[in-house]
């Protein structure tokens, strides 16, 4: 990313286009009236004090298209750039450093799993296609009347036209930014290899996976350069956590239940979530929408409360073949590739053509990260029989609890918990996926052997053996990303759960009372306090010697409040304690890989509960160093790198919002987001993460948007999003809520219709 734009920019257009006039000229329109070619009827809209949108319509069609011209106004590049990215399309509209992208969505088969999707709603799902097509009408009406956004002409580029493959090119990199496997399983098929059997307890232990012997080092070493790559390609934030949960009508002070949810995704400008009420007829909604589709994923109506968290299962294997010839073994045999060509278009340069070569286990991936053999991938998302949009246009129409869950079915991959509450008292929580049956012996964990067909996955689980809990005795469903347990522990064998400080957290801190509100949840929702942290700190209390710094820690209440500089102190201790242990026992390659991802903190937690653990070791010394040892020099390394007195936590941290054409030196305090203070921690219930290994930590993800039901009264709600509504630099609500998401306050959401004038009005033409 960070070459993302350069070359396509030209310093005198910069000046021109950033002027003050250029900006002013963009500026949404939140009042008036328009003409919207298709609509049947007049559709009013007012917004509310942050800018969301309330559409008044006779027909859902109609709200759809005043829908799609408002995220058009507000979000066009960020969906334009969702589309490309999961078309393939990026370098036509950035240039040459997008090539890369474009190649890794072609080779996923992304672009033709879109195409598929799109011919199988025409074929089957008319009222689907419907609606689609009317929020295009208002994205491409918006697109040929408005001005062009900001961004466009910085890059000297013009927006095309949205089609129906657009919705589900958008879901593809959604789904990309949720799996797991392309990263980790490289990266710990090469710790396995690398690793003596003694040290394996850390890297398989606290959740239900089980691992095969890996493949020797020789055969992966590669990977080890490659395991932050698609991060850097990629131009917007991925999925990386989240919280829900709901309680039952008896653990409730109003007797209905009551709802909660922070999906975490990267931080990114403009924000994830676009909000909208729609009234119509047919329905009342309240939703929270990925721009590009017509379908929140996010939502609430009169009579239930629904959200989602990543499910981290395993739905993407990768197999590593023995070539033979242009082909490559399989059950002793040459087996040919079949392939096909792609032409990725270029801006400002020629085409690049890319051959995609596919085998019996998926396509070969191992061109788009330059590694030595042969590997190919297995990706549920990419199965025909996948169909999330259906679920969630079917979501949206069912009439109970009952249908709702069957409305699940369709959507195989990618895995969410969806938590719901409605107002019956149901409470509930549904794995959201189709399981994959794999060969016995078999670990998706790991890069697996494709030379034989006995490792093949066997199919499919069906839907109906998910794990789902509706209305348990305990009155509480919740989810920090952590596996069901009993009695599915064999359906979870394989997957990238979340390390157990956070689920741990969440579930103390709701068993702590009975009875709650929706006050008293906020404190739950915002609590800053990780696992990590604290198990560290009483363990350094143990060793610390008397001292103003001792002193320091032994008063914290473990918050990362920015006004302190015990977190600071804190966060260093952890990195020093992550070299010391870590480091000491990899190559350099592998320790800056495992920095990057949530590896690392699983293993923290075995060593930090087991204190003969052969990690405390060094293996460069004569003596045996224990856990104590260790501590003690961590401690005394920590307090000599930092300065005196210690920085407070807002010296240290800043959130940063990235923009994809935040990388151009200039552009990034345009574009941008404000830098606030980090006011969460990594690993904590507000979970704000940032890279390990850097002297100024970076929050580059976070709770999206924070949101609490009650359902006592479904037409109201709280809320709190990082930025604001509008993309547009210079608008009102660009990032009107950012001071009062890092604060930990909220907003009054209201699900109602409005009544007296509207402030923007559509006229069919």
């Amino acid at each position: 990313m960070n070459r993302w734009i350069g070359g396509t920019l030209a310093l005198a257009g910069i000046v021109a286009a950033a002027t003050w006039a250029g900006i002013a000229h963009h500026q949404p329109q939140y009042d008036g009236t328009n003409v919207l070619p298709g609509l049947e009827h007049t559709t009013s809209v007012r917004f509310d004090d942050y800018g969301v949108p309330v559409i008044k319509a006779q027909s859902d069609e109609d709200a759809l298209r005043a829908l799609g011209w408002m995220h058009a106004q507000e979000r066009l590049f960020q969906m334009d750039v969702l589309r490309r990215v999961g078309k393939g399309e990026l370098a036509a509209l950035l240039g040459e450093p997008a090539i890369k992208t474009d190649e890794l969505f072609r080779t996923l088969g992304t672009r033709e799993w879109s195409k598929v999707q799109a011919s199988q709603m025409e074929t089957s799902e008319p009222e689907l296609s419907r609606w689609v097509d009317a929020y295009h009408q208002g994205v491409n009406q918006a697109i040929k009347a408005l001005p062009t956004p900001l961004e466009y002409r910085l890059i000297g580029a013009a927006p095309e036209p949205f089609s129906r493959v657009d919705v589900f090119a958008t879901l593809s990199y959604m789904a990309h930014s949720f799996t797991s496997a392309f990263k980790q399983d490289p990266l710990l098929t090469a710790l396995m290899a690398e690793l003596d059997p003694i040290y394996h307890h850390a890297l398989v232990s606290g959740w239900p996976d089980h691992y095969a012997a890996a493949p020797s080092k020789a055969q992966f070493t590669a990977w080890q350069k490659h395991t932050d790559q698609l991060d850097q390609l990629l131009p917007l934030g991925t999925l990386q956590g989240s919280n829900g949960w709901v309680l039952s009508p008896e653990r409730s002070v109003s007797g209905a239940p009551l709802f909660a949810n922070d999906p975490h995704i990267s931080f990114s400008t403009p924000q994830v979530w676009y909000e909208a009420q729609l009234h119509t007829p047919e329905r009342a909604l309240y939703g929270f929408y990925l721009p590009g589709l017509p379908i929140p994923l996010l939502g609430r109506t009169p009579e239930r409360a629904w959200g989602l968290t990543m499910l981290l299962n395993d739905d993407a294997d990768l197999f590593q073949l023995v070539g033979a010839g242009e082909g490559y073994q399989f059950d002793g045999e040459a087996t040919p590739y079949t392939s096909r060509t792609e032409t990725i278009e270029v801006k400002d340069a020629p085409e690049q053509t890319l051959t995609v070569r596919q085998s019996v286990h998926g396509p070969l991936v191992d061109g788009i990260f330059s590694l030595p053999e042969p590997t190919a991938l297995h990706w549920t998302f990419t199965e025909p029989r996948n169909r999330p949009l259906t679920g969630l246009y079917q979501l949206l129409q069912s009439a109970d609890m009952e249908s709702f869950e069957a409305a699940l079915e369709t959507i195989w991959s990618p895995g969410v918990n969806v938590l719901y509450g409605d107002t019956d008292g149901n409470i509930a929580k549904w794995a959201v996926a189709r399981y994959l049956d794999r060969a016995d012996g078999v670990s998706g964990a790991l890069v697996i052997d494709g030379s034989i067909s006995t490792t093949l996955p066997k199919g499919y689980h069906p839907f109906d053996v998910n794990p789902r809990f509706i209305n348990p005795e305990s009155g509480v469903v919740f989810s920090a990303n952590h596996p069901y347990g009993a009695p599915w522990e064999d359906l979870e064998r394989a997957g990238y759960y979340a390390p157990t400080f956070r689920p741990e957290t969440l579930e103390q801190a709701l068993a702590a009372q009975q009875v709650w509100d929706l006050e008293q949840l906020k404190s739950v929702q915002t609590d800053s306090r990780n696992g990590r942290a604290i198990a560290l700190k009483s363990l350094l209390l143990e060793v610390a010697p008397s001292g103003p710094e001792r002193e320091l820690l032994a008063r914290w209440d473990g918050r990362y409040s920015p006004d302190t500089a015990a977190p600071t102190l804190i966060e260093a201790a952890y990195q020093t304690l992550l070299e010391s242990t870590l480091a000491d026992e990899l190559d350099e390659g592998l320790y800056q890989a495992l920095l990057g991802q949530a590896l690392i903190d699983k293993m923290m937690a075995v060593l930090l509960a087991d204190p003969d653990s052969p990690w405390w070791d060094h293996k460069g010394t004569e003596e045996t160093e224990d856990q104590a040892a260790i501590l003690k020099a961590v401690w005394t390394q920590t307090l000599s790198a930092l300065p005196t007195p210690i920085p407070l936590w807002d010296e240290k941290g800043q959130m940063r919002h990235r923009h994809p054409l935040g990388q151009v030196p200039g552009l990034a305090a345009l574009v941008e987001g404000p830098g606030l203070a980090i006011t969460g921690s990594k690993r904590a219930i507000n979970n704000m993460a940032y890279r390990y290994g850097t002297e100024t930590p970076i929050a580059t993800f976070g709770p999206s948007t924070r949101r609490l039901v009650d359902l006592s009264e479904p037409h109201r709600g709280q809320a709190i999003s990082p930025l604001g509504q509008s993309g547009v630099p210079f608008s009102p609500h660009f990032a009107d809520q950012a001071e009062a998401y890092a604060r930990g306050q909220y907003r009054s959401t209201t699900l109602a219709p409005f009544s007296g004038r509207p402030h923007l009005t559509f006229h069919p033409q």
